[in-house]
């Protein structure tokens, strides 16, 4: 088990205060607030330890790691015309495949209300 160090712990409460899904760079520069001498490769480590230990979510989308400090099982919406990813929320504790998989994740793609109304496809 990883240690709880105060890096480790703001990292953790700046992603459970927030709900935009965060990339690191923007996780480094929110905590740089904070800590001004973390360095990125501080918040990257941890970021993984955080996510190896199902403290928070890590995925990818657009081709950028996201992270988010929501851990249960949920879904996100994610906009393929201006990138916006939004939380879907499955009603119950766990979901279950056959043969035991536990979905953590699933990623939903298509075109956000914003961008339909604004003729973006």
């Amino acid at each position: 088990m990883k240690r709880n160090t105060k890096q480790r712990s703001t990292i953790l409460e700046n992603l459970k205060a927030r709900c935009d899904h965060p990339t690191a760079e923007m996780v480094y520069d929110s905590v740089r607030e904070e800590i001004p001498n973390i360095s990125l490769g501080t918040v990257y480590r941890n970021l993984r330890d955080l996510s190896d230990t199902g403290d928070i979510l890590a995925f990818e989308e657009n081709d950028t790691w996201h992270f988010d400090g929501t851990s249960e099982p949920h879904m996100h919406f994610c906009c393929r015309s201006c990138g916006r990813i939004d939380d879907l929320m499955i009603d119950g504790n766990n979901l279950l495949l056959r043969d035991g998989f536990e979905v953590k994740n699933i990623i939903v793609e298509g075109i956000c209300r914003e961008c339909q109304e604004n003729g973006r496809k």
